[in-house]
């Protein structure tokens, strides 16, 4: 529960320091006292947005401290785990400092954290119930809310919503596999005739460098023949030979090494220069006869080196980027190959993750129809103390059509999304016999602020919220009616601690603590101070809000009897 509040340089709050208490806590003051400032300033510990004309003039910042104290839910537990603060003993401490450069400045038993957390934290400490949060409830995307918050459904809501992500992973695959095949099939026709070129032409590694060679030969063999036969003869044919001048020189050098040694080294020179002339004859003669002019072959080797010519223009410069290509088209057409197979077992699986999303919906449909049956019961009976016992209440719940809904029921497609197949709306009849028509077109403002709160008092029996904070529930109303108000707001308060800010004397008279708020002016500045009344301040209050400005003895005595008959109850 909150058990103080600390405020500075926050509005008309100059520095406010408040002791709450358990039970029915009310704040009563003038219209423009500043009651929700108060409230506003509660919203910024809770994550609420910070503005900065909000920081009271003449100061650099605004400070809102608050202190929870009280058993703590597991959900809440785990958070301060995960954020890493140690609950400490004697409560936890949320201290939010704005400035005017709209820097916040948040911390949780002194732990730096960012406003995101202490708006997860909120929701887990406070629920806050604002001036014109009951017109959520024209709102039929609120409904659903409301009841799955009376008997716990998070089991089978979770259920569908994980049914629901399965189901539409699956189906986006599925589209995007179907959108890929489309562009791939408009490629298959292509891919195949380049592959079937590719493998007609049976390229080899090289081949077009041996081939250039190739036809260099074959273009010039008449010359190269010519060239080899002359060679050869000069070597070693007529009697000019060089070998045989070589011979003469070998021997001449063989007489001579025997009168001188020395002159061996040359003789060995001239001896490997013979040789080596001889390997050049044999080798000329060879490729003299290798070599013929084949104007058959040219022509095949011009026509494959054509062939070439033209695949590297169409898949890549070199011979290497065309093996490349060759293999890539080949990758995707095989994977066209197996596409069917793939879109078929896809198309299983979304059809295997529809049936179950269909059957998890429709049995939290099921759950939701019997949930709705008791809600309505103990609406109607909340209504009923609350001065509306002739209203009728059903809680619709109807299934939107969509042909291609994942839920189908004899031919017809129903949609479903991550919270289900229903469609929930709230309806009422104000009075007995009428026909019950949507909560938005018919009930008054009274009506849906009654309405609210019954709906906060039945889901409060099994909500875990410590505190609840209600800020003018009782616009609209009065008399009896506004009495039974105020003894709900006391029976919500034997499990929860609530916080009420009321105009009304038959609400205040319910509380076990009471607030005043007043705006007053100090040194020319207006400001606005919060006061804990004693038993004879309460009594006074009261006879204010029974009487005006005039009280007299009878305000006084009526104010003393209602604090008597409430505190009994």
């Amino acid at each position: 529960m909150l058990a103080n509040l600390r405020v500075t340089n926050y509005a008309l709050l100059d520095k406010v320091d408040i002791e709450f208490t358990p039970g029915l806590n009310v704040l009563t003051g003038e219209t423009g006292s500043g009651k929700s400032i108060l409230i506003g300033a509660l919203g910024l510990i809770l994550g609420g947005r910070a503005a900065s004309d909000t920081i009271r003039g003449g100061a650099k910042s605004a400070i809102v401290e608050g202190l929870f104290e009280g058993e703590r839910d597991p959900q809440l537990r785990d958070l301060l785990s995960e954020i890493g603060v140690d609950p400490e003993e004697d409560g936890l401490i949320i201290r939010r400092e704005v400035s005017r450069d709209g820097r916040n400045r948040c911390t949780i038993n002194g732990s730096l954290v960012t406003v995101s957390v202490l708006r997860r934290l909120g929701v887990l400490l406070v629920d806050l119930h604002g001036q014109h949060d009951h017109q959520t409830l024209l709102n039929p995307r609120t409904h659903r809310d409301f009841l799955d918050g009376f008997e716990d459904v998070r089991t089978p809501k979770q259920h569908v919503a994980e049914a629901y992500r399965r189901f539409t992973e699956r189906s986006e695959a599925l589209r995007l596999l179907e959108e890929e095949l489309a562009a791939t099939r408009e490629r298959e026709e292509l891919y195949r005739f380049q592959l079937d070129e590719l493998e007609q032409a049976d390229l080899s590694p090289g081949e077009d460098e041996e081939l250039e060679r190739e036809r260099a030969v074959l273009e010039h063999a008449e010359q190269l023949i010519r060239v080899a036969s002359e060679a050869s003869e000069a070597l070693s044919e007529g009697d000019g030979a060089f070998v045989d001048g070589l011979v003469r020189v070998i021997r001449a050098l063989e007489e001579a090494e025997r009168i001188d040694p020395s002159l061996g080294e040359a003789l060995e020179s001239v001896r490997t220069a013979r040789y080596q002339l001889d390997d050049c004859t044999d080798f000329l003669r060879r490729y003299r006869d290798r070599v013929e002019y084949d104007p058959a072959r040219l022509e095949e080797v011009l026509d494959r080196l054509d062939l070439i010519g033209r695949l590297k223009r169409k898949y890549g410069a070199t011979l290497e980027e065309v093996a490349a290509h060759r293999a890539r088209i080949a990758g995707e057409l095989e994977r066209m190959d197996t596409a069917d197979e793939r879109r078929n077992r896809l198309s299983e699986e979304v059809e295997a993750a529809r049936r179950d999303l269909a059957e998890r919906a429709k049995a939290l449909s099921d759950r939701r129809r019997l949930v709705a049956h008791k809600l309505e019961g103990r609406v109607v009976a909340e209504l009923a103390e609350l001065g509306m016992g002739k209203t009728g209440f059903q809680v619709g719940i109807t299934w939107q059509e969509s042909d291609d809904g994942p839920l189908r029921i004899d031919g017809r497609g129903f949609r479903v999304d991550a919270h289900g197949m229903d469609r929930i709306e709230f309806l009422i009849s104000p009075n007995a016999g009428e026909d019950l028509k949507p909560l938005a077109s018919i009930a008054s403002g009274g009506e849906i602020s009654r309405i609210m709160l019954a709906l906060k008092v039945i889901l409060a029996e099994s909500d875990r919220m410590p505190t609840l904070i209600f800020d003018e529930l009782d616009i609209g109303i009065g008399g009896r009616i506004a009495e039974s108000v105020g003894h709900r707001l006391k029976l919500l308060s034997r499990d929860h601690q609530v916080l009420c800010i009321t105009h009304l004397h038959q609400v205040a008279c319910w509380g076990r603590t009471h607030f005043t708020v007043q705006k007053q002016s100090a040194r020319g500045r207006s400001i606005t101070l919060v006061d804990h009344l004693d038993e004879d301040g309460r009594v006074r209050e009261i006879a204010r809000m029974l009487a005006g400005e005039t009280v007299d003895a009878m305000a006084l005595s009526h104010a003393r009897e209602m604090l008597r008959r409430t505190a009994v109850v």
